[in-house]
């Protein structure tokens, strides 16, 4: 699965690098996935997306770090071997308003299998700093760097949640089509399901991945509704497989 992705970033890197060397904006690196031989060999794989990074290893303007050092930072930060990564949980995405949470509740609903964990970003790229990405790195990012659905597919992730909030619903759209659905999951007293909570909680239809289970819910820093809600309209979905 490693060699997969590497050999994927590398299709792409020298492209890459000459269009950030040329980029008037300050961009960071990618994020470059590395997995470990507990996820590859897990019964059950999930997938927690954010939205990007806010800056990542530097400037990726300068084009001074290789993939293979990308992604062995992503390891190091993944499973806090690093003082950045120890520091993690201070961060939204990763406590128990998000990421910790889920992990914990969805190990404790598959007690008879092995189930494991990894983190990736819906914009692969982001600025050199905080905020959504810049609209000339988002360029960057689909005209040269355009792999999130080819991960995605070397992953084979069960369960996705998008953690993106409906602005990047468009961004999902972007990396699996149009045709994708977006349904909603809470419903009005009288029973009938509403349109006007897809902001808070959608399920995903993927429809070249139709095996997927996955949903998206607000941010953590912005979210509203309750974690417990969200796990309990996922584990929904999931008991419509058993």
């Amino acid at each position: 699965m490693n060699k997969e992705l590497k050999n994927l970033y590398l299709s792409k890197w020298k492209q890459l690098l000459d269009e950030a060397s040329r980029l008037t904006v300050k961009a960071a690196y990618p994020l470059l996935i590395k997995v470990d031989q507990a996820y590859v060999e897990a019964d059950i794989k999930v997938m927690i997306v954010g939205q990007e990074t806010d800056g990542w290893h530097g400037q990726l303007n300068s084009g001074e770090l290789s993939v293979e050092k990308l992604m062995d930072g992503y390891s190091d930060y993944f499973n806090q071997r690093t003082k950045n990564g120890k520091n993690r949980g201070k961060r939204a995405f990763w406590n128990r308003k998000n990421y910790k949470y889920f992990e914990e509740e969805l190990t404790n609903y598959y007690p008879n299998n092995s189930i494991s964990f990894i983190w990736n970003n819906i914009s692969k790229i982001g600025n050199d700093g905080r905020g959504k990405p810049k609209p000339l790195i988002r360029s960057l990012e689909r005209n040269s760097f355009n792999i999130f659905s080819s991960e995605f597919k070397i992953l084979k992730p069960n369960i996705v949640i998008f953690t993106t909030g409906s602005s990047r619903d468009s961004y999902i759209k972007h990396h699996f089509g149009n045709d994708v659905k977006f349904n909603p999951k809470l419903s009005l007293s009288d029973g009938v399901l509403a349109e006007e909570t897809l902001n808070l909680i959608a399920e995903i239809k993927l429809p070249q991945l139709p095996s997927v289970k996955a949903v998206r819910i607000e941010h953590p820093n912005r979210r509203t509704l309750s974690n417990s809600l969200t796990l309990k309209v996922l584990t929904g979905l999931l008991e419509s497989e058993r």
